[in-house]
């Protein structure tokens, strides 16, 4: 065979095998496309048989029952369908879809369906509600996958029940879960069910800083003044990030007792914690401090000029006042800038 021949062969062999594959995307995009065509339609008559069962048809079972086999759609469904009912109505539906066996078949889908899937149904599971959700959400935290142990926990936390701080404290340690943002989320609604218990959480001798600072901003969320003293002397920790957390609580708090350890932060070497006092004092309305987040105006970092001018415009007119003699100050050209900036914003 020739060389020529060979190119000529190789070059066939080389658009089939293109040919080939794109015919198989393009069947591949047609099935997919068809099967989510069905799982709508399904969804759509899921729906209507739940709003059918609000209305009292008697024969919405018989259409709902056979879904059981296919929860992963019952469940896309349950989640699309909750927004729209509230309080008895909604009841009624997922009391329904209890009787139906769906709590045994979303287990099973947690245990065996794919991650989507398995995701999907715990969220469908915690919409059912009742204790017997409850007790199956429980043992979902068992889950091998960390995705589902967190969106199980989410869905006993939504659902009235969330764990202790010190548990959620635990399950990090022991690597169950990792810290992110939606464990924030859940360590906020544990907090502020029991605002004492995550005082107690705080004191923990096993907490690394980034621990201690999820904990340290769940208390400045629970609107628990009980947090003010803990709040107060973490404002002092000599971690950056610790001191930073503890600030922003106590500006969310809003109470008096928070000016010295606030008026010290504006002065902190770490521009991140001058930068969250600034904006507590802001929060909190202190304008005896006024003067000293002026200060600020000439800070080297430009976010904490930013939040210093924000907080003065915040302060109302004692803020104002230092707002307005910076600007017309033109010996400070970065304080003056920050504070016309701030004017300008303020209208």
């Amino acid at each position: 065979m020739s060389t020529l021949t060979l190119i000529w062969v190789v070059a066939l062999v080389l658009i089939g095998a293109a040919l080939a594959w794109m015919t198989a995307l393009i069947v591949a995009r047609f099935v997919k496309e068809a099967r989510a065509s069905d799982r709508a339609a399904d969804r759509k008559v899921i729906i209507q048989s739940l709003s059918g069962l609000l209305r009292g048809q008697p024969d919405v079972a018989a259409t709902l029952s056979p879904f059981v086999q296919r929860p992963e759609v019952l469940a896309e469904a349950i989640l699309d369908f909750q927004g729209l009912i509230r309080g008895a109505d909604q009841e009624r539906a997922m009391s329904a879809l209890k009787a139906l066996g769906l709590v045994e078949a979303l287990e099973q889908r947690i245990a065996h369906g794919s991650r989507d899937e398995r995701l999907t149904s715990v969220e469908a599971l915690a919409a059912l509600g009742g204790e017997e959700v409850r007790a199956a959400l429980r043992r979902a935290i068992r889950s091998k996958d960390p995705n589902v142990r967190m969106a199980a926990i989410k869905g006993l936390a939504d659902a009235g029940s969330p764990p202790t701080p010190s548990r959620l404290l635990d399950y990090v340690g022991t690597g169950e879960l990792t810290p992110s943002r939606v464990y924030a989320e859940m360590m906020r609604q544990a907090v502020a069910a029991a605002p004492a218990d995550g005082l107690l959480a705080l004191q923990r001798q096993d907490l690394d800083p980034l621990m201690r600072g999820i904990v340290l901003d769940a208390l400045g969320r629970s609107g628990s003044y009980e947090a003010v003293p803990a709040l107060a002397a973490a404002a002092a920790d000599p971690d950056p990030n610790v001191r930073t957390a503890a600030v922003r609580g106590l500006g969310r708090l809003q109470h008096p007792a928070a000016a010295p350890p606030l008026a010290a932060a504006l002065s902190d070497p770490a521009w991140t914690v001058r930068s969250a006092g600034a904006e507590a004092v802001g929060a909190a309305g202190l304008a005896r401090l006024a003067p000293q987040v002026a200060a600020l105006l000439d800070d080297p970092e430009w976010w904490v000029r930013f939040r210093a001018g924000d907080a003065l415009r915040r302060l109302g007119r004692p803020g104002l006042n230092h707002l307005e003699t910076v600007a017309a100050d033109d010996t400070r050209p970065v304080a003056q800038r920050a504070a016309e900036r701030a004017l300008a914003e303020g209208g």
